[in-house]
């Protein structure tokens, strides 16, 4: 059973049991709902105490902290740096309450900046052949970013979608498939189905999905990419054209030729006036529709 503020009634003298309360739950490891009463509590206290009141200062201090369990990291630094503003300018540089302002600011920006490294130099060792390493690395991040991180924080589903893409790479096709359902299961309920990430994140499931065999879905879910994508972008667009020449190998592999090279005979179209003769780009579309017109 949890406390209610309620802020028709803003008791002054309750908030010592909000605060108690919001620390309970981040021991708990409960951010969001620590972050959601703490910013009731702030707020109070910032419209009846002094900025720099030691109360005031303490509550900001704690949401801070909540911000960053909860993965907020520009909220935490933003109030940090207000926190520790004022603390310059009324305490002691020794006084125990600054430096513990200043070294939760510090961790703030250790652990977004190390995890963030961390996930870029993943990419590099996939990049330089070493997948393996680079799948450690990620299953790292990801399991760090699993336990602090909301289920749909942005920083969280792109390294899942990392370590899926470096999953696939390394062979664990079975891993990768299992990871990018849950991170598309996740953003077809929170981002608009026209989204980049949303979009980005399908495909490349569609990826996982023809190399685990499973064809069927791989159309399934291009074919509602490309929708999306033929309404909200040019026919020119590379991800646009990428889409539909992705789904003409999936149809191939399903033994709809015909489908395949009538969507293929749209690409290269489009690829011939874009593009000049040699351009990669074009030469693959171009090679693949030769192939598969032979066929039919």
């Amino acid at each position: 059973m949890w406390l209610d503020i309620h802020f028709e009634k803003p008791f002054k003298e309750s908030l010592s049991l909000y605060d108690l309360q919001a620390r309970s739950l981040l021991n708990i490891g409960k951010s969001k709902i620590a972050v959601a009463l703490l910013e009731q509590v702030v707020k109070i206290k910032e419209t009846t105490l002094a900025e720099d009141h030691p109360s005031r200062l303490a509550s900001q201090h704690v949401l801070a902290d909540a911000y960053k369990g909860n993965g907020q990291v520009k909220k935490a630094v933003s109030l940090l740096e207000q926190v520790i503003k004022i603390q310059e300018i009324t305490l002691a540089e020794d006084h125990p309450d600054r430096l513990a302002s200043q070294y939760t600011f510090a961790n703030v920006y250790e652990a977004n900046d190390r995890l963030l490294s961390q996930h870029v130099l993943a990419c590099v060792y996939e990049a330089n052949g070493h997948v393996k390493e680079a799948v450690t690395l990620l299953e790292q991040v990801v399991k760090i970013r699993e336990t602090t991180l909301a289920k749909d924080h942005p920083d969280r589903l792109t390294s899942q979608q990392a370590l899926a893409n470096t999953y696939k790479a390394n062979g664990q096709v079975k891993k990768a498939v299992t990871l990018l359902e849950q991170v598309v299961k996740i953003e077809e309920t929170t981002l608009a189905e026209d989204h980049p990430n949303r979009l980005a994140s399908q495909h490349a499931l569609d990826y996982v999905y023809k190399a685990n065999g499973q064809i069927k879905e791989a159309i399934a879910l291009l074919e509602q990419v490309i929708k999306i994508r033929e309404t909200t972008l040019t026919e020119d667009h590379p991800d646009r054209l990428v889409s539909q020449h992705a789904l003409a190998n999936a149809y191939e592999a399903n033994g709809q030729v015909k489908e395949a090279v009538a969507l293929l005979e749209q690409v290269v179209k489009i690829k011939r006036f874009k593009f000049q003769k040699g351009h990669p780009s074009r030469v693959v579309s171009e090679d693949w529709l030769s192939y598969l017109s032979e066929q039919t």
